[in-house]
């Protein structure tokens, strides 16, 4: 019995010691966060269509009237050039003021600089209902730009904010579908305003978007700037172990990597211009950019003279078709470049390639458009080139946003707010430049020179993209040589094998 009982507390003490001499694996979950996961997918969608809805308000406002610009020449009493300058100088102030936009919403947040900027653009509005000359309403259209830019810049901002980069070409693209249909939407309701109620209502309307957007933002959109995320995650997070008594603590994954905002000079970004490798793909959204909006001022003036001679309603229906492409370009633009993102993935500017061949139909939509005006051609065909450049344009206009943000994160909001500046500024220098140019040369000249600059642009970004994908590879089969190399115990001494991809 002794003995049994002996053999049991050995037996019992060494199976003790094997249990303790294994190793023992404790996993712990990670309960770490990153910073684009405090929302869920469906509250950042919603976000996402306030501020989309809210920044149709800069297109918008800039085409509203352009059908009635005949009445507001006859009310005014002004010649036709100031009324054309209305739309010009909008543009430009949009574009120069939404520099200073991105960089005080980079310093103090996104959400109290949009609700600045349309309650500025409100008052301003309000000014421009009571013009009674033709330099009151060219001074506040000014300041309307100014104030209303920031409702694309900072809007796109808070975008970046929310979505990883593996998705925020899909959802800069859809951010940028009304943005991309305010030109086109603009006339349409514009047309049926100023022909039922005359010009001063479509400004009229102007400020109702404006109050309906500013209470949108304020009741149902958080701030988004990373750093004050972070601040006021951490304030929630004390409050509630104060409140429990308990210790307890949320970690974000890229806190590291966010530091505390300093204000930029508004020209800083300008900085960005030295590197030739976003350049070139910048310029081209910009020359469309500019082509759409000359485009679509001098398609009122045409419409509206022999031998279409429409009215004002009628001009507005015209812009559908255009809006429609633009809309179809924006969603599907963001997609392709997710998907080229994914297979062309040896270099950033992969995602670029089929946007590139796709915004090929701007200067092939370019050329149509234009001499079909020239020639005074049934009107079916100059709006169907109409709607094949606009398609062009917002194909690649989304995947520039998303490729520049991607390739320069740290700068996210000042870059683009230097896209959106240089693109309105273009456009408003593009159109003061392109009236008198109409009336020496005609329709078809003009935009077949608009259409040469387009594709020589397009070419000379795409063979960027393919010398970059070529590098990459090339620089990535290197690399693997070296590494074969290595782990046979072989030296090699062939540093030519590796290429820089950074040549431009």
């Amino acid at each position: 019995m002794e003995t049994s009982l002996t053999d049991s507390l050995t037996l019992n003490s060494n199976s003790l010691r094997t249990t303790l001499e294994k190793p023992v694996i404790v996993v712990i979950p990670d309960t770490s966060i990153s910073i684009y996961e405090i929302r869920s997918n469906r509250r950042r969608l919603f976000i996402l269509i306030i501020l989309a809805l809210s920044s149709i308000l800069l297109p918008f406002s800039d085409s509203v009237y352009l059908p009635s610009l005949a009445n507001i020449e006859h009310d005014l009493h002004a010649s036709t050039t100031l009324v054309d300058y209305t739309i010009s100088t909008y543009l430009i102030c949009a574009g120069i003021f939404s520099l200073l936009w991105g960089s005080l919403s980079d310093q103090f947040g996104r959400k109290i600089i949009l609700l600045l900027s349309f309650t500025t653009f409100l008052g301003f509005t309000i000014v421009c209902i009571l013009a009674r000359s033709i330099i009151v309403l060219l001074i506040f259209r000014s300041l309307q730009g100014a104030a209303i830019s920031a409702s694309l810049v900072v809007a796109q901002s808070a975008i970046v904010d929310m979505y990883q980069p593996d998705t925020l070409g899909f959802a800069m693209g859809l951010f940028l579908v009304p943005f991309l249909i305010g030109p086109i939407l603009g006339p349409f309701i514009g047309g049926l305003l100023s022909n039922a109620f005359g010009w001063r209502s479509t400004f009229i309307s102007l400020a109702i978007m404006s109050v309906i957007s500013a209470l949108l933002i304020l009741v149902f959109v958080p701030e988004t700037h990373h750093y004050l995320v972070l601040q006021q995650l951490s304030r929630d997070v004390k409050k509630k172990c104060k409140h429990r008594n308990q210790t307890n603590t949320v970690i974000v994954r890229e806190a590291d990597n966010i530091l505390k905002p300093r204000f930029m000079f508004p020209w800083h970004p300008l900085l960005a211009l030295s590197d030739m490798t976003i350049v070139p793909h910048i310029a081209v959204s910009n020359m469309n950019f500019t082509a759409l909006f000359i485009s679509l001022t001098l398609m009122s003036n045409r419409e509206s003279q022999e031998p279409y001679t429409l009215s004002s309603l009628h001009i507005g229906f015209s812009y559908i078709p255009v809006g429609l492409f633009a809309l179809l370009g924006s969603l599907s633009g963001g997609w392709v470049s997710d998907w080229s993102a994914k297979h062309f993935s040896q270099a950033m500017e992969g995602r670029l390639i089929l946007n590139l061949i796709g915004t090929l139909m701007c200067p092939i939509g370019l050329l149509l458009y234009g001499w079909t005006f020239h020639f005074g051609i049934h009107l079916a065909l100059p709006l169907i080139s109409s709607a094949l450049f606009s398609f062009g344009e917002s194909f690649m206009y989304t995947s520039t946003c998303a490729f520049v943000n991607i390739k320069k994160p740290a700068m996210a909001g000042s870059l683009l707010a230097l896209i959106n500046a240089i693109s309105f500024v273009c456009a408003g220098i593009g159109i003061i430049v392109a009236i008198p140019l109409l009336t020496l040369v005609g329709f078809g000249p003009l935009l077949s020179l608009v259409a040469g600059l387009s594709f020589l642009l397009i070419c000379i970004s795409m063979i960027i993209v393919i010398y970059q994908l070529r590098s990459s590879k090339l620089s990535l089969v290197g690399l693997n040589d070296l590494s074969k190399a290595a782990s046979t115990g072989i030296c090699t001494a062939q540093p030519e094998n590796i290429i820089s991809v950074q040549w431009f």
